[in-house]
């Protein structure tokens, strides 16, 4: 009989290690999860956190080709079905873009686009009648945003190639839904330091909107954005034109 895995990319820590967490205690007709992060002890930690699972660490980075068909060769021998597949890995860099250090900038269209539709092409193949995936957005796709704009132009990107998968999965059963998160209390956007106009916005509860998003992406769902303040801003941003949108959304912070 062929596995049921999960694969979880950017498992190590934040948004990724939260959902990882809930799928290795909570869906247990996946036979084995693989996660996926650069940071061995941290996934051999977690996997030790539950014994009773078949977890499978992979030390991949997603940005390295080699990376990619080392995944390819492992699903192509072991040809197992894809029941979830949390394609979360991300990176996120501000500040003024001239700025900005070229590898940040390499980092974020490698990782935030390149990795994410290349993982969907490994995966979806895999994937089958109840599978569904979660690729993680943003609520910076929604409008331009000065000082994010590699960031936010990265995950308007994301938002598009969602929908549109979604669309061609959508008649064999295959769910493909849009989590577009605001603000979450992670290594890159931590509370305590965090300054300007992000640490003035909303922080969501990552262990009850992760739950909420495997129920909604199980349930079929096309996007999924967390707290009221969010999903306004959602609506205003499909009412209000670009050229005023960016007066508001702009994250200056004093950069020269």
């Amino acid at each position: 009989m062929t596995n049921q895995i999960a694969i979880i990319t950017g498992a190590s820590a934040g948004l990724g290690r939260v959902f990882s967490r809930k799928v290795l205690a909570n869906y247990p007709q996946v036979d084995e999860v693989w996660l996926i992060a650069r940071r061995k002890e941290r996934l051999e930690e977690l996997a030790a956190a539950f014994p009773q699972r078949v977890v499978r660490p992979l030390v991949l980075d997603l940005t390295q080709a080699s990376s990619l068909s080392a995944l390819e060769e492992l699903l192509a021998r072991e040809q197992p079905t894809v029941k979830i597949l949390i394609n979360n890995a991300g990176f996120e860099r501000e500040g003024l873009f001239r700025a900005m250090k070229p590898g940040a900038i390499q980092t974020i269209i490698s990782l935030n686009i390149t990795a994410m539709t290349m993982l969907n092409r490994l995966c979806l193949p895999y994937m089958a009648a109840g599978s569904f995936e979660i690729i993680t957005g943003s609520v910076s796709s929604f409008a331009p945003i000065p000082y994010q704009a590699v960031y936010s132009a990265s995950k308007v990107y994301t938002r598009f190639f969602a929908r549109a998968i979604r669309e061609e999965e959508r008649e064999r059963g295959v769910n493909v839904m849009l989590f577009a998160p605001g603000n979450m209390a992670t290594e890159m956007n931590n509370p305590a330091t965090a300054r300007g106009t992000i640490a003035k916005l909303p922080y969501l509860d990552l262990e009850k909107e992760t739950s909420r998003a495997l129920a909604k992406a199980a349930a079929g769902a096309a996007i999924y954005t967390p707290l009221a303040f969010y999903k306004t801003y959602r609506v205003l941003t499909k009412l209000v034109p670009n050229a005023w949108a960016v007066k508001f959304t702009n994250l200056k912070k004093g950069q020269a």
